[in-house]
């Protein structure tokens, strides 16, 4: 263990956010020395962050979904009341509300905080009330951020030119980085024969679940025992959510094989033959990635987050957002494809993801902003 290094916050919407993408990190900033407080709302994942060895604070205020400005407004003044009581070096803030009202809560609070943006959501791109308030807020709670750090340039630029942040306090971290050495090949364990495709994420419109229940529908008709899984939770309380009947029609035809949500994603990727993510817009998809890492070919939509984990034609496919005609034209194309040449795109991927989304890089990058930013202030 390093001599103390400063004292470090790390917020999100939800413990179960903390533990799937930034638990590398913490006990990385931990081992480097740094004093730990984990803050979010509580849920069953909390004793996988106290394991760490770091503090945890229970966040009371947070509603994740709610546009309530009196909710938000309180939510504010809690996370100012401990920022103040616990005396930060700095916080880290992931996801909306945090990046927002953690940001002015440590203005406010006299703390240094990092924001990162880990996805728009569709709803950013929409003009409505909802999106012009989120933009608003955005750009005044941005101002007061020492650095904002994007998962890909899109997102990045998209950004700069709404003026909702300034180019000198942007960097680029390539999302919240892969144990390649856990998310790598292995041998299959599902004793089936037949071709498999693996959806993974939330059953929202956003993320294509549609186009890939439309497209599975096409595939079916020339290659029937191809089987579509399905692996991720039905967000209800999303209004982007995919309806259950639907999802339980596709069962009932025996088209989807849906497994719910899973702690274990691994061992489906392990059993997947391809998989796939028609996105409408991500920051980093994290399954694309653990996918590649696996060196599984991959087929993902040209846009904002997706195209970054995939070269078209050498590790899978790129096709447009909303076409599930040509999500269908290129999920046959993988079903046409020899072993060799899946083979060889599983290789690719491996490669892409060692080289640019290894966890360790990500952590890296980090943790010599964090350094730079605590002797910055303590020179002062």
């Amino acid at each position: 263990m390093e001599q103390y290094a400063g004292k470090i916050a790390v917020v999100a919407n939800t413990a179960w956010n903390i533990v799937n993408f930034r638990l590398g990190l913490i006990v990385a900033l931990i081992e480097n020395g740094y004093d730990i407080v984990v803050i979010a709302p509580e849920d069953e994942y909390v004793s996988k962050i106290e394991a760490t060895g770091c503090k945890f604070i229970p966040l009371q205020r947070l509603d994740r979904k709610g546009t309530n400005p009196v909710k938000d407004l309180r939510l504010t003044h809690e996370l100012y009341r401990i920022y103040k009581r616990e005396k930060f070096d700095l916080v880290l803030h992931y996801t909306i509300k945090p990046n927002i009202y953690g940001t002015f809560a440590a203005s406010f609070a006299g703390v240094k905080a990092i924001c990162t943006v880990t996805g728009l959501g569709y709803s950013f791109l929409s003009d409505n009330w909802i999106s012009r308030l989120a933009k608003n807020l955005y750009k005044r709670a941005f101002k007061r951020a020492v650095y904002v750090a994007f998962q890909n340039d899109d997102d990045r630029q998209l950004f700069i030119l709404q003026n909702l942040v300034t180019a000198d306090k942007t960097m680029l971290i390539r999302g919240s980085g892969i144990k390649c050495d856990y998310f790598c090949p292995l041998p299959k364990t599902e004793t089936s024969e037949n071709f498999i495709f693996l959806f993974v994420g939330r059953l929202l419109l956003d993320k294509g679940i549609r186009e890939y229940l439309n497209a599975a529908a096409e595939v079916r008709k020339s290659y029937p025992k191809t089987e579509f899984w399905a692996v991720g939770a039905l967000d209800t309380d999303n209004p982007s959510c995919i309806d259950s009947d639907s999802v339980a029609d596709a069962q009932q035809k025996g088209l989807l094989r849906y497994f719910g949500p899973s702690d274990e994603v691994r061992e489906f990727v392990r059993n997947a033959d391809v998989v796939l993510l028609p996105s409408y817009r991500e920051g980093l998809p994290r399954v694309m990635l653990e996918a590649i890492s696996m060196a599984k070919p991959i087929i993902t939509t040209d846009t904002a987050g997706c195209r970054d984990t995939v070269i078209d034609g050498i590790n899978g496919y790129m096709v447009p957002v909303k076409d599930w005609e040509a999500l269908a034209a290129a999920m046959k194309k993988m079903l046409e494809a020899d072993k060799d040449t899946l083979n060889k795109m599983g290789e690719e991927g491996r490669k892409l993801a060692l080289r640019e989304f290894d966890e360790k890089m990500v952590v890296k990058r980090y943790i010599d902003v964090i350094a730079y930013l605590i002797a910055k202030g303590n020179a002062k």
